[in-house]
């Protein structure tokens, strides 16, 4: 980079020396690096010094990458590097500076000669902006339009007017260069173009020149935030932050060659804005209206360059060079200058008006309305989901909708045949990074706002929220059970997305959805259940005929909405094709074959067309026109001359066998690596020097197989690539690879979580097995933390088949092996008993009882233990006894010092017996075996245990006693709070804390229930526990009822309404409608009071489960139906109400309910019911 200005700067803040360099001057600076002023003490000529601000690997990465695309730039027309090294550990690089003699110099006074009859003045004297940085930040006004007087009009003077020209030819070989090798410069302006002392032009100031994809086969979804650039110069693309291509350059070249016409550039204006809205809405006036003698060739080439959108330009600097050729202009005259390449360019929205318009609709209602929705775009693989995708992301930004994207990527990323588990939350880690900012940059207001509570859950995903102080001054997560810990990890992601949402409408665009984790797929389902977030528009892309099972939920979800992508027409092809030619009309045997050829599939087009680029079938002469031709340069018809194969995997093995020994070399080694990785391993794994490697790189990059993430990072541009690619590498190399990737891997990250699944796949696939299972494991532990279940199972499974026996079965029963392995079944069953798959859990620990273990009575009693538990959830009760059975059998008689862990282990069975006996109604049996173990529990049980044995005899209390508890059951709910307190586990404590609440209501003890029920609702609402929130609220309300305090209940009812509905807690959103059924009965609404009752008595009916309240709404209807004259029905009524299922009410109540046989009986009873506080 070098740059013609000087900016002043005190010496403390730069570096005394680079290298050998000393530094003189700070010549500019940018996001990614800094540029100096330098003179080396061996060299009088100053030169300018770019390095890196930080050592960040991404930064780094990307300077190196900088050197060597400069490097590859060997054109006499491009300023040239002139050295490049480390200083202290930090890359730079060494151009020439030149300061004097620029086109700007060369336009600085008006080219034309003034009649006499003129007046003296030429000069407009308007302002001309040329800031850098043309961040449009409001909309822009329309500028006052400055009138041209034909009388007054100048002539041109031709012989003047030769140098500029020639120069602008001259100008349009290094461009030509440049465009070929997949960069565009950006900043196209008089000051950045250098006049040598020959005379010839050179480029400078490539500080914001960017790679375009162009024709990629794949696009990259990022969109840039900020315009750079100088607005003068500036095409309409680049001012609307779209995705800009040679065609950008193009326009510059435009605006300079109107300047050299006219004197000053097309558009003009006394402030920024108002030349940003010329650029974009206004047609240049001709030159020919500024002065006379315009040759009109010369105009119809500036105006055609001018064009708004870039299609209707000319697509590429030849075609300039070829156009002031056949002017007479002349050019630099030398010969043996490069060839420039062919590139194709980007194709539009060809055969998606439809799609877009709809995306379009979705996202102006964002915008103005706030609405939110999810939008799945769904199409095979190569149709332009992700083109589309990032289109909307760039409307999004012109209308000041923030942006952030996301992509999905299976763990298992070399081998698509493989069904990999996902990193969880992967495509929101950008999202949870935007959160982290956020936070960061606004302090503690902010992170309160957005994270509440629930900053150390959402920090299990990205590492930098933990980093956060307000996060670090949380407590440690509690051990919840997985639906609980899901429930609060999908709600705190909400709330702080909708906080996001509250300063700025969000478009989050999630990519290749088919490989989304189970725990994003949960965001998604939970988001759509809702009908959408105000504020936020989720666009997700898949394939077709990839989904699992957990995905097609996602479509089924009433609040998700798709938008298929079919293949494109025969037009829509021939439209496809002339963009990316560059053409007004493409040729017709070209998409004939085409169109026949890709059955309309663009990714199959675009690599059709790169494929007759590259072996030369098709090529543009030297009048810019495209022609078919076969190698002996005679012309045929297309079907025989481009002999192409017609599958798509042929025709990219066909492309990958045309590269050179080291591009061939390096697409294996980063086929292996998967669809994203660090390119800083590239050089090592080939085998190559880094020179080799870089020089291998920019041929993948040329070709347009790999290109450079927005991170930094290198990716395959599509994955057909990719696994084509890895499919046609040897079996052993690619072992090989796969090895030197592990190594190099473990030797960085070892210790890095998310890099465990990589290291386990590399070791596997390079047939290292017992390294394979080490990281396999470690990557399903880590995910079963994060409460990834199905990951979890995944990687379990993946680390099992990393069996001795997988492979040769001779080496099945080594006993270390299957000694190792017992841990593995274990947790297998563990996380598949979690998630409700008992009878694969059943079979994961019956094969862990298999495996000879090294502390036999503990490891097999507890084996039993969790089989017996996997029988009792499917009430399979007489297995589970049996289970258990054989658990204390296995377990054996105490020693006489038996350790804690034998009775904690002893003490986990008898609890869990007492489970079944509660299950199985055996009350005396379970009375008694809780007399017999209550000794032990009080001498050897954990606070857990103690906790959990109080907890059951409640239980089994409230079964006997019908929720009208005793004094004992009472003394038992306190016990139980005072254990699980000393357990310091505060999520037991939170439910102890509930259900002694209830306890106390049902006893009678209000005032005293009534304040624990409302701590139980604050601490649930302060952690974000829905599930104890609902239930505390619903007897909050029962609580208010009781107290006939109308108006209290009626806030609670809908409160517990609300939350029982996102909870989706059927029993508890029945509970709320009775209620509020008592409510409108209190209030004078009758119709009310029974249409809320009979919803409340339907939703009770469609669980498995009785609800034991059911008193809440059958009194309410029963004095309805006797107001009614309807007295058997209230009969009926009562009659449900006092069935042993359920709550038994006092005994007044009860009696006189019982005997209520008459319509006055009833009467009569039900006022008995109000003067209890039951009605």
């Amino acid at each position: 980079m070098t740059v013609l200005s000087h900016q002043d700067e005190s010496s403390a803040a730069r570096p005394f020396r680079v290298g050998p360099y000393r530094i003189t001057g700070l010549l500019g600076r940018g996001g990614m690096g800094v540029v100096y002023r330098a003179e080396h003490p061996e060299q009088a000529a100053p030169v300018a010094l770019k390095t890196v601000r930080a050592p960040s690997e991404v930064l780094l990465a990307g300077i190196r990458r900088e050197i060597h695309a400069l490097r590859r730039l060997d054109h006499p027309g491009i300023a040239r590097i002139l050295d490049e090294g480390l200083s202290h550990g930090l890359p730079y690089y060494v151009m020439e500076l030149f300061e004097g003699g620029t086109l700007r110099s060369r336009l600085g006074a008006p080219r034309w000669s003034r009649s006499p009859e003129s007046s003296a003045g030429g000069s407009t004297g308007t302002w001309l902006p040329t800031s850098t940085d043309a961040t449009m930040t409001s909309p822009l006004a329309e500028p006052h339009s400055i009138p041209v007087t034909a009388s007054k009009r100048p002539r041109l003077d031709l012989p003047a007017l030769r140098a500029p020209l020639s120069l602008v030819r001259a100008l349009c070989a290094p461009l030509a260069h440049l465009h070929g090798e997949g960069l565009v410069h950006r900043d196209l302006k008089p000051e950045n173009i250098f006049i040598r002392d020959d005379g010839r032009p050179v480029l400078v100031d490539f500080g914001i020149a960017a790679s375009f994809s162009g024709a990629a086969s794949r696009e990259e979804l990022a969109a840039e935030g900020r315009v750079m650039g100088s607005v003068a110069y500036m095409a309409p693309e680049q001012l609307q932050r779209e995705l800009v291509d040679a065609r950008a350059d193009l326009y510059a070249l435009g605006c300079i060659l109107y300047e050299c016409l006219v004197g000053r550039p097309p558009f003009i204006g006394s402030w920024a804005g108002s030349i940003m809205f010329q650029h974009l809405n206004e047609a240049p006036v001709p030159p020919s209206r500024h002065v006379e003698g315009v040759p009109e060739e010369l105009e119809r080439l500036v105006l055609r360059l001018l064009e708004k959108h870039p299609n209707d330009r000319l697509g590429y600097a030849e075609d300039v060079a070829g156009a002031l050729d056949t002017m007479g202009v002349e050019g630099d005259g030398r010969e043996g200058l490069p060839r420039p390449r062919s590139y194709l360019y980007r194709p539009g929205l060809e055969g998606r008006a439809g799609p877009m318009e709809e995306l379009g609709d979705a996202l102006e209602q964002l915008r103005r309305e706030r609405r939110g929705q999810l939008i799945l775009l769904e199409g095979e693989s190569g149709v332009g989901k992700t083109r589309l995708a990032l289109e909307l992301a760039l409307l999004a930004h012109r209308r000041q909708v923030r942006v952030v994207t996301g992509q999905c990527a299976p763990w298992s990323t070399t081998a698509p045949e493989q069904d990999g588990a996902a990193v969880p939350l992967h495509p929101f880690r950008p999202l949870l990074q935007l959160l982290a900012d956020s936070c960061r940059a606004r302090g503690a207001t902010a992170a309160e706002r957005l994270l509440g509570t629930g900053g150390r859950w959402l920090a299990l995903f990205e590492p930098s929220l933990a980093e956060l102080p307000w996060v670090e001054e949380q407590p440690e997560l509690p051990a919840l059970p997985p639906a609980a810990a899901q429930q609060r990890i999908l709600e705190t992601l909400r709330k702080a997305l909708l906080g996001l949402c509250e300063e700025q409408p969000i478009l989050l665009v999630l990519d290749d959805l088919q490989w989304a984790d189970e725990l994003s797929l949960a965001v998604l389902k939970a988001l759509a259940a809702r009908g959408g977030e105000p504020g936020l528009l989720i666009l997700g892309t898949y394939r077709l005929g990839e989904t699992g099972m957990e995905f097609t939920e996602l479509l089924s979800a009433p609040g998700a909405r798709r938008i298929p992508l079919g293949r494109l027409e025969r037009e829509s092809v021939a439209a496809m094709v002339a963009g990316m030619l560059a053409l007004r009309e493409s040729p017709e045997a070209l998409v004939a074959f085409l169109a026949d050829s890709s059955s309309g599939n663009p990714f199959f087009i675009a690599e059709y067309l790169r494929a007759v680029i590259d072996e030369g079938l098709l090529a543009r002469d030297r009048t810019g026109a495209w022609h078919l031709r076969q190698p002996d340069e005679r012309a045929d018809s297309m079907a025989r001359h481009v002999l192409l194969p017609r599958t798509l995997a042929e025709l990219i093995e066909r492309r990958l066998s045309a590269l050179g020994g080291d591009g061939q070399q390096l697409v294996e080694c980063a086929a292996v690596l998967g669809r994203e990785f660090d390119g800083a391993l590239l050089p090592t794994l080939a085998g190559l020097s880094e020179t080799a490697a870089l020089d291998a790189l920019g041929e993948l990059r040329r070709r347009q197989f790999i290109e450079e993430t927005p991170s930094g990072r290198l990716s395959f541009v599509h994955d057909k690539l990719r696994e084509t690619a890895y499919a046609r590498t040897a079996l052993e190399r690619r072992r090989e690879l796969h090895l030197h990737a592990a190594r190099w891997l473990e030797a960085r990250s070892q210790d890095l979580p998310d890099a465990f699944p990589e290291l386990g796949h590399h070791f596997s696939r390079a047939g290292i097995p017992d390294k394979a299972r080490l990281y396999l494991g470690r990557a399903a532990d880590r995910a079963r933390v994060t409460y990834a279940n199905g990951e979890a199972i995944r990687l379990y499974q993946a680390a099992l088949k990393e069996a001795p026996g997988a492979r040769n079965e001779h080496f099945a029963q080594e006993e270390g092996w299957r000694t190792e392995a017992l841990p593995l079944h274990e947790s297998l069953g563990d996380v598949l008993a979690l998630v409700g798959r008992h009878e694969e859990a059943r079979a994961a620990y019956a094969q862990a009882l298999a495996c000879p273990p090294r502390e036999r009575g503990l490891v097999l009693a507890r084996l039993h233990r969790k089989t017996g538990k996997a029988w009792e959830i499917h009430h399979a009760h007489d297995e589970a006894l049996l289970a258990y059975g054989a658990a204390e059998q296995a377990l054996g008689a105490p020693a006489l010092e038996a350790e804690e862990a034998w009775w904690n282990e002893w003490l986990h069975i008898q609890i869990e017996q007492l489970a079944v006996h509660y299950w199985t109604a055996r009350l005396d049996v379970m009375e008694a075996l809780s007399r017999r173990i209550a000794p032990t529990v009080e001498r050897h049980g954990t606070p857990l245990q103690r906790a959990r044995f109080f907890e059951v005899r409640v239980q089994r209390n409230l079964r006997a006693e019908r929720y009208l508890p005793s004094a004992e059951t009472v003394r038992f709910a306190r016990d139980y709070l005072r254990a699980s307190e000393s357990s310091g586990d505060p999520d037991e404590s939170a439910e102890a804390g509930c259900v002694l609440a209830c306890v106390l209501l049902w006893h009678g003890m209000l005032e005293e229930a009534g304040d624990r029920i409302l701590a139980t609702v604050e601490r649930a609402i302060h952690t974000g526990d829905m599930a104890l929130e609902v239930r505390g609220l619903t007897y909050l309300t029962q609580f208010h009822r009781r107290r006939r305090a109308v108006e209290v209940t009626r806030d609670c009812a809908e409160r517990s309404l609300r939350a029982a509905e996102a909870g989706r807690m059927t029993s508890y959103v029945g509970a709320a409608h009775a209620n509020l059924g008592w409510v409108a009965l209190r209030a004078g609404h009758p119709e009310d009071a029974k249409r809320h009752c009979q919803a409340a008595l339907q939703h009770w009916d469609t669980t498995s489960l009785i609800y034991p309240f059911e008193w809440m709404a059958l009194l309410p209807l029963a004095l309805l139906e006797l107001r009614s004259g309807r007295a058997a029905d209230a009969a009926l009524r009562v009659a449900r109400l006092l069935k042993t299922t359920q709550q038994r009410l006092p005994d007044t109540l009860a009696v006189s309910l019982l005997q209520a046989h008459t319509a006055r009986d009833i009467e009569s009873a039900l006022q008995e019911a109000e003067r209890a506080g039951y009605l």
